[in-house]
């Protein structure tokens, strides 16, 4: 479960970053998986691939979907 701390630090990006930059889903899913949380983790992962399939970015999506079934 990430920290009270950790997750002001991760809202903070979140304010700072535009939700349509498909790199915040990478930065935050990898951010998780250090602090243990691969749950976490695996829904930034999912949001990642589901903004990247709206925005019709093939490469993302791949990159993503690996991701997720990694994770499983």
């Amino acid at each position: 479960m990430i920290s009270t701390k950790q997750n002001s630090k991760n809202i903070e990006t979140i304010n700072s970053i535009s939700v349509h930059d498909l790199s915040l889903y990478l930065v935050m899913g990898n951010e998780a998986i250090k602090c243990g949380d691969l749950n976490e983790s695996l829904k930034w992962y999912s949001k990642g691939l589901s903004k990247a399939k709206e925005m019709k970015n093939d490469v993302k999506a791949n990159e993503f979907y690996h991701l997720i079934i990694t994770l499983l």
